[in-house]
């Protein structure tokens, strides 16, 4: 199983729209065509980070969990997630599969 948390307030912002397509519809219809199955959950979670201008921030977030058969799946979908951070203007997005946790950055290496 993996996780991933996106800002909530950006889901829907017309301002990171992409051919007239909101991200949470754009995340929608990634998972569900890899996937075919995914859980989205409101949280009252509060992610709080430095952002790339050393300035605390904070905000609530969305939680989507995707599990899939083949470790192939696991890296495409890390590749949509970079694609994602740089669609927000996101510098992460916070990850995690079994017990282990990071970061997909926007300039994320593999």
């Amino acid at each position: 199983m993996t996780v991933f948390y996106v800002p909530s307030h950006k889901l829907d912002d017309l301002r990171f729209n992409e051919n007239k397509q909101s991200a949470r519809s754009s995340i929608h219809e990634y998972l569900m065509h890899r996937y075919q199955a995914y859980t989205q959950t409101p949280t009252p979670v509060k992610g709080f980070w430095v952002n790339h201008e050393n300035i605390p921030v904070h905000d609530v977030m969305e939680r989507f969990e995707v599990s899939f058969h083949v470790e192939a799946e696991f890296d495409l979908l890390i590749e949509f997630l970079v694609e994602l951070c740089q669609r927000l203007d996101e510098d992460a997005i916070y990850v995690t599969r079994g017990d282990r946790s990071f970061l997909v950055t926007r300039t994320q290496r593999n």
